[in-house]
């Protein structure tokens, strides 16, 4: 992981987005309006599963987030707060088991 004190990046990550950069269009060509719009079917099929690992790993880095705001005494409420959700709502979700 690549990171800084509010963002971090997995190795793959970083590798596909200076890919992206690299093939980026030369100056006066114009970019899709999505970033699959672009993409043929089985382009966009391909990259399905590439989407849902990276939510996976942002929910996973969320978790670790809300984790250490709590080992701080940081209360449900404001941590809720913070993620416009309320207080029972982050507990539901982040609480430890």
């Amino acid at each position: 992981m690549a990171g800084a004190p509010t963002a971090s990046i997995c190795r793959d990550c970083a590798a596909r987005a200076t890919a992206l950069l690299d093939a980026a269009p030369v100056s006066g060509e114009t970019l899709p309006d999505t970033p699959w719009g672009g993409l043929s079917d089985d382009e966009l099929m391909a990259r399905l599963p590439q989407v849902a690992e990276a939510r996976e790993q942002v929910e996973a880095h969320l978790r670790r987030w809300v984790e250490a705001a709590r080992v701080r005494g940081i209360s449900w409420a404001s941590i809720g707060s913070a993620l416009g959700m309320s207080r029972q709502s982050a507990w539901e979700r982040f609480r430890q088991h």
